[in-house]
């Protein structure tokens, strides 16, 4: 059986390549920091859904929360 690299090496590619990997470090940092000053707190699954929404959003062309706006509280 002989390997096929081509196929394993374009899928490697296409999976680092996600928009999450495209955000810069203060795009996650904001978001972990809105993230945490939401209300109720959010459990460390809802946490990390929260902060890979929010990059998702910065990507799509939202900027993501700033520390004054106050749309994460209820």
């Amino acid at each position: 059986m002989t390997m096929k690299p081509v196929p394993i090496f374009l899928a490697g590619v296409v999976l680092a390549a996600s928009p999450t990997f495209a955000a810069p470090r203060w795009v996650e940092d904001a978001c972990w920091r809105a993230a945490n000053r939401v209300l109720p707190r959010l459990s460390a699954r809802e946490k990390e859904a929260y902060i890979t929404n929010c990059i998702a959003n910065w990507t799509a062309g939202t900027p993501p929360p700033t520390s004054g706006t106050n749309r994460n509280r209820y």
